[in-house]
């Protein structure tokens, strides 16, 4: 039961460290959509009722960085200003698989055609789920639109004002689903076996995609680790069909998710709609199996699920170090910063109403200052309408994914700096006999070796065969390494230690080459 426990404790903390940067993004969208575009503004966004406004939300989603719980702020900030449930329901398909990061991610993972395929697909089962809830389960109520709200006075007001929302938000309805869904995630990986997973998901197997729809459906995973997570299944050469499932429930959908939609719209109504794009899911995951399945051989075991299990073995001790370090491994370049936002907003959002009455805040911010003299005319006070700064705060958004996907993935010579680090202390681990260590340096090698695969093709936008598979021959030796160590065969673990390092040679002169290293 200490394992179980301690399993649970790391996964909740992990999942809730990797959701921190997107949940956020997804706060302040709620926000600049709420205090800059306005109801009104957030209608025309997305393109009224039909077809056209289906497609732009399956657009917008596909450019905005959140997730499957990211999605949930957002998506209330729709419905609040009166955006049709169908177009809601077709924007939270589409926005948490899909974001400019991951998409050019998922082009380095595998054959382009099959992320393409599973963008169309994404794409038909957003819209078709949007159609599907408009003619057999839409009421004529939903189809009020409410009185518009008074948006924020120009200038300073109107910045503190989606600081202000984005307070509100972040201690706000949305969080017993963001709750719901990260502790439900950290739940079931905790109850599931240490390594469970590792012989599931096999090309072979014809319940693949079944088993994978069962775990994704309420299990979170983020966008670039649901990503990462399908490039491993085609590393393995395992179900197709699973992979395209883990991409469209798995980091599309969440059980706070579902929780919020239901609440929303009906249970019933959810319900019944909800099983139409589980049938479409299936019909497509079985339909491109053998289509899209260009592996050469299957390994026996992935694992590519083991963070949705326990990460301690039953019985294994566990202090506060190893839980300490489990959740360090999720802290990158963004999340520090993330963590302390939502911090931040938490405060503020559970202070200032305890200070000042919320009605009188916003009264404040919506009165109208003194007309300027137009005489006095100062080019850097422009008068720039809400709407204009609410869309420019969305492209921003799009730009700043962007400039973080080339932070993320660094150049070749920064990103073997940090691989050199890790390999030392990794192998250094092997050599000692400290097993905990070297599973976890050697998983961070992992990660390294696919950041700067990424990180090339981000800047050369050319995608060498050769390369990769001399990049993906390093990665199987560290995959038999971790499997030796897991095993606790030492001995085993220490003979492969020289034909690891060979093959890191080959892979690092690949990139920047022996005189660089």
């Amino acid at each position: 039961m200490d394992t179980v426990f301690s399993g649970i404790l790391v996964r909740t903390g992990q999942i809730a460290i990797e959701s921190s940067s997107t949940l956020v993004i997804g706060i302040f969208v709620a926000a600049v959509m709420k205090r800059m575009l306005g109801s009104e503004g957030t209608r025309r966004l997305f393109g009224g009722e039909g077809l056209k406004g289906l497609f732009r939300a399956w657009l917008i989603g596909s450019l905005l960085p959140v997730c499957s719980l990211g999605v949930i702020p957002v998506a209330r900030e729709m419905k609040r200003a009166g955006v049709p449930p169908a177009t809601i329901l077709a924007f939270v398909l589409a926005a948490p698989q899909l974001n400019p990061l991951s998409f050019l991610y998922g082009l380095t993972l595998s054959e382009p055609l099959i992320i393409i395929s599973f963008v169309i697909g994404t794409m038909a089962i957003s819209i078709a789920g949007g159609e599907i809830w408009k003619r057999y389960f839409e009421l004529e109520s939903e189809r009020s639109i409410p009185p518009d709200e008074p948006l924020p006075a120009k200038g300073i007001k109107r910045l503190l004002s989606v600081v202000w929302s984005a307070a509100l938000e972040a201690v706000g309805p949305s969080v017993p689903y963001v709750g719901t869904g990260i502790f439900f995630t950290g739940l079931l990986a905790g109850l599931i076996p240490h390594g469970a997973l590792s012989l599931t998901m096999r090309h072979d197997q014809w319940h693949s995609p079944l088993i994978m729809l069962l775990l994704g459906i309420p299990a979170y995973s983020g966008v670039l680790p649901g990503m990462m997570r399908v490039g491993l299944i085609f590393d393995h050469g395992n179900s197709v069909g699973a992979a395209y499932i883990l991409f469209e429930m798995g980091v599309g959908m969440n059980l706070g998710l579902l929780a919020w939609m239901a609440i929303a719209f009906g249970v019933r109504r959810v319900f019944v709609w909800f099983a139409w794009i589980v049938v479409m899911v299936l019909l497509f995951a079985y339909g491109v199996e053998y289509p899209l399945y260009f592996a050469h051989e299957e390994a026996s075991h992935t694992h590519a699920f083991d963070e949705w299990s326990c990460p301690f073995p039953a019985g294994a001790p566990v202090d506060f170090v190893m839980i300490r370090n489990r959740l360090m491994e999720k802290i990158e370049v963004l999340e520090p910063l993330a963590i302390l936002a939502l911090l931040g907003l938490s405060i503020l959002g559970l202070a200032i109403p305890r200070l000042v009455a919320p009605n009188k805040i916003e009264d404040w911010l919506t009165k109208k200052d003194e007309v300027r003299d137009p005489t006095s005319f100062n080019r850097w006070d422009m008068d720039v309408p809400g709407p204009v700064l609410g869309l420019a705060a969305l492209v921003g958004l799009v730009v700043f994914s962007v400039v973080g996907l080339y932070v993320y993935y660094p150049n070749a010579k920064e990103a073997f700096a940090e691989i050199v680090r890790t390999r030392t202390e990794a192998m250094s681990a092997v050599r000692s006999g400290n097993k905990e260590e070297a599973i976890r340096q050697i998983r961070h090698l992992d990660l390294l070796t696919r950041k700067v695969q990424v990180g090339v093709f981000l800047r050369e936008f050319t995608w060498d065969p050769q390369v990769a598979k001399k990049t993906e021959g390093y990665r199987e030796g560290l995959e038999e390494l971790r499997d030796a160590l897991l095993a606790g065969d030492q001995e085993g673990a220490n003979k492969l230690v020289p034909n690891i390092e060979a093959s890191y040679r080959v892979f690092r002169d690949a990139f920047i080459g022996e005189k660089n290293d």
